[in-house]
Order: C-alpha cells, then sequence, then structure tokens
C-alpha cells in the first residue's frame, strides 16, 4: 500500500534586505543642519543626532524641511506636553 505523498508547501518570497544605516558623516551632517535650524543653540547635541539618525533611516531629506517638526517626531513631543484642562471639569 503506498503512502500518500506530502505536498511541498510553498515557498516563501525572499525578503528584502533592510536598507543600509546611516554612516557616522551622513548622520553628522544632518545633526548639523538641525542644529543650524535651532539658531546654533548649544546643547542639544545628543537630541539631535538622535532625531538625525531617525530622519535618515526615515529616508527624510534635510534639503526639504522647513521646520524641525517632523512627522515622526511630532507624537511624541505632543504626547510630553501636559494636559490643560479649560472651562468647566
Amino acid at each position: 500500500m503506498a503512502l500518500p505523498q506530502k505536498l511541498a508547501a510553498p515557498s516563501a518570497p525572499a525578503a528584502s534586505p533592510p536598507p543600509p544605516l546611516p554612516s557616522a558623516d551622513e548622520i553628522r551632517t544632518y545633526a548639523n543642519h538641525l542644529f543650524e535650524q535651532r539658531g546654533c543653540v548649544h546643547g542639544h547635541d545628543r537630541e539631535d543626532w538622535l532625531e538625525a539618525e531617525a530622519c535618515l533611516c526615515a529616508n527624510i531629506p534635510k534639503e526639504s524641511l522647513r521646520t524641525r517638526l517632523h512627522h515622526h517626531t511630532q507624537i511624541t513631543e505632543r504626547a510630553a506636553l501636559p494636559l490643560v484642562h479649560h472651562g468647566r471639569s
């Protein structure tokens, strides 16, 4: 008596490799752009570096930006603000 043959599962398409991470030079250049956008105010270097890294990973070109509020940072910045209750409670 012959055993039923197992059907081969369809192979999943190969996942594309993740995009390359930005280099330190690219992050440094972008962070300097953010520093200049802020009016060259010192003391935010780590913040600028992390934001620059996030923007580069999200493919947000610095040349197209007019403000520091990028779409991926607005939510966290707004969430950090305390709620203000107006009028009746």
